[in-house]
């Protein structure tokens, strides 16, 4: 009764909080502006998987039958895949948000990469850009660039500033004379942008933002402490609720976690040292391991190890969804939502997970994430090979799992027996009516 008042108190402050993150358009259009980019990103990471495949008799079988350089083509796909993320971001987040102010998206996203590429400074006398800017390098500045851009759109369409044609005018020419001014007051406002910071010690808006913004918030967002309350604790603590952990934080987190993606992509290509160990996979392959909570384990334990028939029927079609990482069958059909014997596992597992899994990177004992993007629903064990390239990180899964087992295992027992007493109570109720 006491954890029942609590539990409902604390779902009634935190379900504004919620709502408001929930419905923020902003926050709404730079995570459909990241999902939007996505395919672009798996097949570069395919590319990079393939040409980089860690085993010494597959790189030699390719290189006596396509030679020497045989993975030139990977370095082509890639740079013009994960290489241009700023600049897919950039349109996507000012497409998605002009989309959610029902106007036409396409001329958004047109000037918002236009308005992105004033505010780079060129090198090689003005005739060239730095590659580094189309890439994680300028993520978040082309999310920023994008976003004003929306802003000052939807704001001018607001106020009427536009050219109206008759309605014999084809939509598709109507629609560029709409733009038109909206255009004509945006770039020049860009360029005058460019100016100021031209005048300060960063030299350009993208270093600005670069060494100011994105570098300190990937410092905390990818810290374990800052992983923990975010991916960790929040993720949980929602879900507990009925409310989609995953979405709310990742509305909110994302773009740090994909540019540390991109980040680690970038020095993987190059040669150099993985910068950071929490990316977007990571999550995927290591705090939602089976979805979240990491109840793979326990849906393993209620398909073959229950008493109750239900859920062992439960556990049965929660099962192949829980191997490809997608688990809300069991989070609402057993359920976890509001469930105080599973919520206690619910958290601690995906938590000493963190702990565990980045602990071990951190110290050296497995890789890194290189950087590469694959499917959230790939099962465990290949999604931890793929997105780090070393078989270590597979035996680093399976231990996460073996010890998810061990936490769930007593409460998976309690639930049991409840649910056989309960059955055997209903049993008898409706034998004796007959």
């Amino acid at each position: 009764m006491i954890l029942s008042k609590f539990l409902s108190s604390l779902e009634e402050k935190t379900m504004p909080i919620v709502e408001a993150v929930s419905n923020n358009r902003i926050l709404m259009a730079v995570r459909d502006g990241l999902v939007l980019c996505m395919p672009l990103m798996i097949v570069g990471s395919i590319a990079l998987v393939i040409s980089d495949f860690p085993l010494p008799a597959f790189q030699n079988f390719m290189a006596s039958l396509f030679g020497e350089d045989w993975s030139w083509w990977s370095g082509v796909i890639s740079s013009s895949t994960t290489g241009l993320v700023a600049i897919f971001t950039t349109f996507g987040v000012g497409y998605s948000l002009a989309k959610s102010y029902d106007i036409d998206p396409l001329p958004v996203g047109m000037i918002s990469v236009a308005a992105y590429f004033i505010l780079l400074i060129q090198i090689n006398e003005g005739s060239a850009f730095s590659a580094a800017d189309f890439g994680a390098q300028g993520l978040f500045s082309g999310m920023i660039t994008a976003i004003l851009a929306a802003v000052i759109y939807v704001k001018i369409l607001k106020m009427n500033l536009v050219i109206k044609m008759p309605p014999s005018v084809p939509a598709s020419i109507s629609r560029s004379f709409t733009a038109l001014i909206p255009t004509a007051v945006i770039l020049p406002l860009f360029l005058i942008i460019r100016y100021i910071f031209m005048l300060t010690p960063y030299d350009s808006a993208n270093d600005f933002i670069l060494h100011v913004l994105q570098i300190p918030l990937l410092g905390v967002g990818t810290s374990l402490i800052g992983t923990e309350i975010t991916a960790g604790f929040f993720n949980t603590f929602f879900w507990i609720f009925g409310i989609h952990g995953t979405l709310i934080v990742q509305s909110v987190m994302q773009p740090i976690w994909d540019a540390a993606k991109y980040a680690n992509l970038a020095a993987h290509q190059a040669g150099l040292a993985i910068p950071y160990i929490v990316t977007t996979e990571y999550l995927d392959h290591f705090v939602f391991l089976g979805g979240s909570g990491i109840t793979l384990p326990l849906c393993f334990m209620l398909a073959f190890k229950s008493k109750s028939r239900q859920l062992k029927e439960l556990g049965k079609l929660a099962l192949v969804p829980s191997i490809f990482n997608i688990n809300e069958p069991l989070i609402y059909g057993l359920p976890i939502v509001m469930n105080p014997i599973l919520a206690i596992p619910f958290f601690i597992t995906p938590m000493l997970s963190i702990l565990l899994s980045y602990s071990a990177m951190a110290m050296g004992i497995v890789a890194s994430p290189t950087g590469v993007a694959i499917p959230f629903t790939t099962p465990a064990l290949i999604g931890g090979f793929l997105i780090t390239g070393d078989i270590k990180v597979a035996v680093l899964q399976l231990i996460i799992l073996l010890m998810a087992g061990a936490i769930y295992f007593p409460f998976f027992k309690i639930l049991d027996r409840k649910c056989v007493k309960d059955e055997q109570t209903l049993f008898e109720e409706s034998d004796g009516t007959e």
